[in-house]
């Protein structure tokens, strides 16, 4: 059984390109999932490429992946990922940088259109462009790689026939923790857990969770944890990995 699935985020991604041996605070023994939006951001600046957000109905804002975003997309993810397994091999873990292109590692499909909120505050429906729905993981080919004795280290793209696409780091992980029926899920980012009304959440179940109003930064990581948890995923961690004892833990029940 695979033990755990862990997904850093991009502000923490940041900061170990900066420091490198803040990952010895860290737990990563198991498959790790990155993201990489600040990077996107600031080589989007350096290359003069102009980046569209859009903000969904339930008040989600997201990238929002044209041609020419998702080929800059994958450029930049896969400079990350290379970047993170050097940083990994020269601590001693041993590496495999993969995306979900790799044996059709994560298969997607392509969201025709999206629903967002436009700048009169009104519903619309615009293509989807290049951002995708994961549907399947492939078990063996990485269930093979931890037996062998590596780390995969997941970029956040994903296989389709038509195109490689963009997906969700947070659902990556999570949709690989359900696949490979992993016991814990940690999510890490730069923050204490999930508050509501100024209170961090020690433990909660799913269902009380979702009903709760949560902020707009931890709304997918929710999500995520809906698809681990709901999959048989014992639990899920959302939290800060310097403090990985005072994050939120999610379950299925409580």
């Amino acid at each position: 059984m695979i033990m755990q699935v862990i997904k850093i985020g991009g502000s923490l991604v940041s900061e170990i390109l900066k420091n490198n041996d803040i990952i010895n605070n860290f737990d990563l023994n198991g498959i790790i999932v990155h993201g990489g939006g600040n990077y996107i951001n600031e080589f989007s600046k350096k290359f003069g490429m102009e980046q569209r957000f859009v903000t969904s109905p339930q008040g989600i804002r997201s990238r929002y992946t044209d041609k020419e975003t998702l080929e800059f997309f994958i450029m930049v993810m896969a400079y990350i990922n290379y970047k993170i397994c050097h940083i990994l091999e020269n601590h001693g873990i041993k590496t495999v940088s993969i995306s979900g292109i790799n044996n059709r590692m994560a298969e997607a499909s392509r969201k025709e259109r999206l629903v967002i909120i436009n700048e009169r505050n009104r519903k619309m429906v615009i293509d989807g462009g290049y951002t995708g729905k994961i549907n399947k993981i492939n078990y063996d080919f990485l269930k093979n790689l931890v037996d062998s004795g590596y780390t995969p280290v997941v970029s956040p793209v994903a296989f389709s026939v038509e195109s490689p696409l963009n997906v969700d780091a947070d659902k990556m992980a999570a949709n690989i923790a359900a696949a490979l029926h992993a016991e814990r899920l940690l999510i890490y980012t730069n923050v204490d857990g999930i508050y509501i009304n100024g209170e961090k959440l020690s433990k909660m179940d799913i269902v009380s969770l979702k009903s709760m109003k949560i902020g707009n930064g931890m709304i997918q990581k929710v999500m995520a944890a809906d698809i681990a948890v709901s999959s048989g995923v014992r639990e899920v961690f959302i939290g800060n990995p310097g403090n990985i004892y005072q994050g939120t833990v999610v379950l299925n029940e409580l």
